[in-house]
């Protein structure tokens, strides 16, 4: 008798350490990742990944102050206050002094005319976000938090108005590429790009990565159009090693 009650708690044991294993193993773990996309916009995947496969995935892309410190209508504003750049659409209007959570920029241009912002410790903003995740994380997050602002050149608020202010800072908010002017726009192609990676374990080979009307990653075809998709699979690939390594 003692033998059964022995053998029972141990087969008790050995099922419930199994159980708990088996629970482990599929705990879904979310993270989010952060880059340069599209060349002058900051990417932002939030992942969810169990047992190594992606089980949902979303992007939204933060706009840089080229585009959230234009100045549309100059009229009434100092002209110490903002400066003309030339984009990748043209030429710019925008605002010279900012406010990004703790930091305070300086607008300029560099050689080719091109707008940079600068503050302590950062010579060009842009290419400091590029330079690191970490980078790309503190500005995405204090954007969408609401800590980015133009300001004056003693960077107090201004009364004016400037794109961020009255369009938004982010793509999602902003009819940015609506659908129906051209291929998918930009919501859609996020959708696409999203379902196409949601199942895999982000291990595809970029080497095979081909756009031909529509993207084929690797082994896996896309309804997705748009360029510059790879730079969305970086980031992406980011949030999954993070969600990965967070176990």
């Amino acid at each position: 008798m003692k033998k059964i009650v022995h053998l029972l708690l141990v087969t008790g044991l050995l099922l419930t350490l199994g159980l708990f294993t088996g629970c482990k193993k599929s705990k879904e773990t979310t993270a989010t990742g952060y880059g340069i996309v599209h060349k002058d916009y900051v990417g932002v995947a939030e992942i969810k990944v169990k047992d190594e496969v992606v089980t949902s995935l979303t992007f939204e892309e933060v706009y840089l102050p080229q585009n959230w410190a234009q100045i549309t209508d100059t009229t009434g504003v100092d002209d110490t206050l903002y400066f003309t750049a030339v984009g990748g659409h043209g030429d710019l209007t925008l605002a010279k002094y900012l406010v990004i959570g703790d930091k305070k920029f300086t607008g300029s241009v560099d050689s080719n005319n091109a707008p940079v912002y600068s503050a302590e410790g950062i010579t060009d903003l842009k290419t400091w976000i590029a330079a690191d995740e970490a980078n790309a994380k503190w500005y995405a997050t204090n954007v969408l938090e609401g800590n980015a602002k133009v300001t004056d050149n003693e960077f107090k608020d201004v009364t004016f108005s400037y794109y961020g202010k009255a369009t938004g800072f982010k793509k999602s908010t902003t009819n940015y590429w609506p659908a129906g002017s051209v291929g998918l726009g930009w919501k859609k192609n996020m959708e696409e790009l999203a379902k196409t990676f949601v199942g895999t374990k982000m291990d595809l080979n970029e080497a095979n990565f081909k756009l031909d009307g529509t993207w084929k990653f690797d082994t896996v075809d896309s309804a997705a159009t748009l360029v510059d998709a790879k730079d969305y699979y970086t980031v992406a690939k980011r949030a999954y090693t993070t969600a990965v390594n967070s176990k």
